[in-house]
């Protein structure tokens, strides 16, 4: 996270503020940190979900693939039925050996399935923690930040 301190009131602001912080944590410990779990987790906890869901689903549309999500917007019945249609010329689709083919593909809508929604899991664990890094940085460690000053 960067902090872009735009002219020498900024920078003066910045300093007293980090004086501030010095003197709080040191009074009060973690309490700014409940305050903000408080906020994030309670207050604004449907928007803060919101917020989470739309990235986690950014994210594994970037893992995934446009193709890759399409597979998990349809059922079982409709995967099974794309991919016998796309594999009509496929000898693993003629009579005799369609009901085998038919089982793997629902197996493999399955797989795919289990797969998905385990990194589903995995993506809004990690972002949940990724949030909470960005505000425990912020109001924790601002000495961690990266500030940048704009002698423009």
């Amino acid at each position: 996270m960067k902090i872009i301190l735009e002219n020498k009131m900024e920078e003066y602001a910045w300093e007293i503020m980090m004086a501030a912080h010095y003197k709080w944590e040191k009074n009060h410990g973690d309490v700014l940190r409940d305050q903000m779990d408080w906020y994030f987790n309670d207050i604004y906890k449907e928007e803060t979900q919101e917020l989470i869901r739309k990235e986690v689903e950014k994210r594994l549309i970037g893992d995934y693939g446009s193709e890759g999500f399409d597979v998990i917007g349809v059922s079982k019945v409709m995967y099974v039925a794309k991919g016998l249609f796309n594999h009509k010329d496929n000898p693993h689709t003629a009579p005799e050996n369609i009901e085998q083919f038919k089982q793997e593909l629902a197996e493999e809508y399955q797989d795919i399935r289990e797969e998905y929604e385990q990194q589903r899991k995995w993506a809004t664990i990690r972002l949940e923690e990724e949030l909470n890094s960005i505000y425990y940085t912020f109001f924790n460690a601002p000495e961690e930040l990266t500030v940048l000053v704009n002698k423009g």
